[in-house]
């Protein structure tokens, strides 16, 4: 009977592992990572799939193999290496599994002698609070982050332009202890023009949960990662997607900027009268429809003026469904819509900080973001709440303040499964 028992056991592992071949197969990416120049291999290269948990590293033959990736959506392969260009390769599951030979260029040596603005000898003295509260963010959860390896950020200021660059030699470690992810992010670009007041950072990321496999996630980190999804453009994203925007608390509605012409004509007129009366030591007062005069006791007008936008948002009051904004393209979901969206998640107020950082003195209200489409072309939006190019959504409201590093999550994230 033991024999018997014995043998059953096998022939059960043996059928468990046919059915479970098929898919283990199917949903993998091998392959080599070859330096392009020499055409030797590259050993311990990053080979992840960007925003989720999925990674592995290349072996001294250059070989890798990473399995049970997410079998369904677009995504992007990337391969970070010290000393190389990243490369990123980007492919759709339907093309699942894939061998592919990916060849990476080395960096070129740049030569300090011929830039015009050197690297800050102290960067990180200097810009690192900048960096780390518009990178990691200003929200509650970006006081339990932190960059462990600093020193691979380098600086650069331009005083000419008023423009900050940072590099990074290395994938930037963050421990996000608020949500219990370790991330490591391959930083391509950080601008920020303190001109312009425009902030542009690129790069890919591959989470790490601190949660140990088949263990709970604790009930402090289950409530904070659920926090950071209600209202994010991930949970936006996925409500469109699912047609769900009313029952998961999105309103959205259509906006237009309009120049502020009573701005614009305050300015000009402003300037011309300075330009008349420098030097006379009298401030000014201007009114609707009666042109400026010089007074002595107020500016109040002037002032209130200048303080607003250079446009102002007319918004239609008509609430848009996700049928008005997605249309079917083969077995993909696109967005289009023109000119603005305004996004309004009635089911989660703004943070206190949020209105710090705007001097907007009022009570928190409802989350208000607004979306627009850099270059008017449509996005492919998947499932699981990612959209392509990622490059052609641009937010501004809350969500410009609060999709930050300290409240990214994983693709993977399932806000039911607390994971």
């Amino acid at each position: 009977m033991k024999n018997i028992f014995y043998s059953t056991r096998i022939a059960c592992f043996l059928l468990l592992f046919a059915l479970n071949s098929p898919a283990q197969e199917r949903n993998r990416i091998s392959g080599t990572v070859i330096n392009a120049t020499t055409h030797q291999p590259i050993a311990s290269a990053s080979i992840f799939i960007s925003g989720t948990t999925s990674g592995t590293m290349s072996n001294a033959s250059g070989h890798f193999v990473l399995n049970n990736v997410p079998a369904k959506g677009s995504f992007e392969l990337v391969i970070s290496s010290i000393g190389f260009n990243t490369y990123v390769h980007p492919y759709n599951a339907d093309t699942l599994p894939l061998t592919l030979r990916l060849n990476m260029t080395p960096k070129a040596t740049e030569l300090e002698s011929v830039v015009v603005e050197p690297w800050e000898k102290d960067g990180w003295a200097k810009w690192g609070k900048l960096f780390t509260e518009s990178f990691v963010g200003t929200i509650a959860a970006s006081k339990n982050c932190e960059i462990k390896n600093k020193k691979a950020l380098r600086f650069r200021f331009s005083r000419k332009t008023n423009v900050l660059i940072a590099v990074a030699d290395e994938p930037l470690i963050i421990e996000n202890k608020a949500l219990g992810y370790r991330i490591k992010y391959t930083l391509e670009d950080y601008i920020c023009n303190m001109k312009e007041r425009t902030l542009l950072y690129v790069g890919y990321t591959l989470f790490e949960d601190m949660v140990e496999a088949g263990e709970k996630v604790p009930r402090r980190l289950a409530s904070n990662r659920k926090h950071a999804y209600n209202g994010s453009i991930m949970h936006f994203m996925r409500s469109l997607y699912n047609n769900t925007l009313a029952q998961d608390g999105f309103e959205v509605q259509r906006l237009i900027k309009e120049p502020n012409l009573e701005k614009e004509r305050v300015k000009k007129e402003y300037q011309s009268l300075w330009r008349r009366n420098i030097g006379t030591g009298s401030r000014m007062i201007m009114r609707p429809g009666d042109g400026i005069r010089i007074v002595s006791d107020s500016s109040a007008y002037y002032s209130s003026i200048l303080r607003q936008e250079d446009f102002i948002n007319v918004i239609n009051p008509v609430l848009l469904t996700a049928d008005s904004l997605m249309s079917q393209r083969d077995s993909s979901i696109v967005m289009y819509f023109p000119n603005y969206l305004y996004v309004t998640y009635k089911k989660g107020e703004e943070e206190q900080e949020f209105l710090t950082r705007t001097a907007d003195v009022r009570q928190p209200g409802h989350q208000r973001s607004e979306l627009v489409l850099l270059q008017g072309n449509p996005i492919l939006v998947e499932s699981s709440g990612t959209y392509y190019p990622p490059q052609e959504l641009f937010a501004l409201g809350y969500w410009a303040w609060s999709e930050k590093i300290a409240h990214l999550l994983p693709v993977e994230y399932n806000p039911e499964q607390n994971r």
